[in-house]
């Protein structure tokens, strides 16, 4: 049935273009009868036949396509549609610009490379044929957008060109004739999640903190000096830093207007922006989120190597800390308890994650056949989270730390908690198993209806084949 369906819009689309194809054929054919005579000259000019094309807004124009045998590819001469050359040379490249109406893109080789160059419609020169990289930006209003399954926001924008060279790396945003210069930067200039770009200098590594961040016409959201940018689909931008032992800082700023002068540092370990306009933060992993107050000094400080680990989310090495380095510190238990929990809970998350895949309509039959991508550790389950509850409870028992610390109300709570998961580990692991097997007899039936439909449609493909062949070569019976 998918194919059918298939089938049937690949009829429906190749009908609309074939009927635009056909309106076009004969606009041309009127064209070429009402300049019968310039185009005859244009033939006996260049020695070449003429090529009537039109642009996406309806403009005719001309290509001379002149054949350079043995000597490498073809060259190409457009003129607009009274015969006047659009480029006085010919060109080794060409393209239509569809961002920009009735400009084209014109190239030739200089060396083994192919510099860039833009002509409009009219033969009116907008940049000349020196440079590596050329874009075109549309004119766009703010927005949401979607780009890999997730949704984003841009602001809006005005129409520009974007040029660039790739030995002085220098590149310049222009106005739409080519005669203002709008913005200028050198770096390295690439595209990003469609409506941005970022750049960083030359020669630096891409894991470095050394990238900004643009609008698509030019303007700036952030310098040169952060290691990665989040768009949000509400305006916020986030703006990441990464120290050189892995921790990541966040940081962000409003771009959509609402609060355009708060601009958050990367300070902390956790920020969003959520839909009652306020922006959250956390310095800590296990702090409790605030609003953040753009009048409040903000400052990172550790109580030791193992909560900067913890705030890394590297759980097993905060285990290790302070059962070794760290033995003894009165919060030692504490991260510790929080550590092992996380890594239980992951583990926890994947074989759920198993659970309902396998219980799923769609895709219950994925962690058959990729068993790879659906693994879960029943066993770092359960030890994690005893270990998380012993962990907890000698903390909450130690004489260091006074019984209305917050840390101690936190570790009672989460031990109660922990307590509970563990103790619905079994019924989880008997779940599993009941999915596995009742996804691995669907399973079964899927692959043999699939077996099935392979051999209806190599069937139905050989039958299709003997009639095209019996109907193109007279291959019937003979009388």
């Amino acid at each position: 049935m998918k194919r059918i369906i298939q089938n049937i819009i690949f009829v429906i689309f190749f009908l609309c273009v074939g009927n635009a194809m056909y309106a076009q054929k004969n606009e041309i054919k009127a064209f070429e009868k009402q300049n019968k005579d310039m185009l005859k000259q244009i033939k006996k000019q260049y020695e070449t036949t003429p090529n009537i094309k039109i642009t996406k807004s309806g403009t005719f124009y001309i290509e001379l396509k002149k054949e350079e045998y043995k000597k490498g590819p073809s060259k190409f001469l457009l003129l607009d549609e009274t015969g006047t050359p659009l480029y006085s040379d010919f060109l080794d490249k060409y393209k239509e610009c569809t961002m920009q109406e009735d400009c084209f893109w014109v190239g030739m080789k200089k060396g083994q490379l192919i510099k860039w160059g833009v002509v409009d419609i009219k033969g009116n020169l907008i940049f000349p044929i020196i440079y590596d990289n050329i874009w075109a930006v549309k004119k766009t209003e703010s927005g949401t957008y979607k780009s890999s399954n997730i949704m984003h926001w841009h602001p809006a924008n005005i129409s520009c060109w974007v040029v660039s060279d790739t030995v002085s790396h220098h590149n310049v945003f222009y106005s739409p004739d080519g005669k203002n210069k709008l913005h200028e930067y050198d770096g390295v200039l690439e595209n990003f999640q469609s409506y941005y770009w970022t750049i960083k200098p030359v020669g630096t590594s891409s894991t470095g903190n050394n990238k900004g961040l643009l609008t698509q016409d030019g303007e700036i959201i952030f310098n040169q000096e952060y290691y990665y940018f989040s768009i949000g689909n509400n305006g916020f931008v986030k703006c990441v830093k990464r120290d050189e032992d892995g921790m990541w800082l966040y940081g962000g700023k409003l771009i959509n207007g609402d609060l355009p002068d708060v601009i958050v540092p990367p300070t902390f370990c956790s920020l969003f922006y959520n839909s009652n306009e306020k922006i959250r933060c956390k310095i800590h992993r296990d702090d409790e989120y605030e609003d953040y107050d753009s009048s409040k000094q903000y400052e990172i400080t550790y109580k030791d190597k193992g909560e900067r680990l913890y705030d890394m989310g590297r759980y097993q090495d905060v285990i290790t800390y302070y059962e070794g380095e760290g033995y003894g510190t009165v919060w030692g238990d504490y991260y510790m308890g929080l550590a092992a929990n996380e890594i239980a809970s992951i583990e926890m998350s994947k074989m759920i994650n198993v659970i309902n895949t396998l219980k799923d309509k769609k895709n219950y039959y994925l962690p058959i056949v990729k068993p790879d991508k659906y693994r879960f550790d029943t066993g770092t389950i359960t030890s994690m989270y005893l270990s998380a509850g012993m962990y907890l409870e000698k903390y909450i028992n130690s004489s260091k730390v006074a019984p209305d610390d917050p840390t101690v109300i936190k570790a009672k709570k989460m031990r109660g908690e922990i307590i509970t998961q563990k103790n619905n580990v079994p019924k989880y692991i008997e779940e599993y198993g009941t999915a596995l097997k009742t996804a691995s007899i669907k399973n079964v039936e899927r692959e043999q209806a699939i077996a099935a439909q392979k051999a209806r449609e190599d069937a139905a493909a050989e039958q299709l084949a003997t009639g095209l062949s019996n109907l193109l070569f007279g291959g019937g019976k003979k009388k």
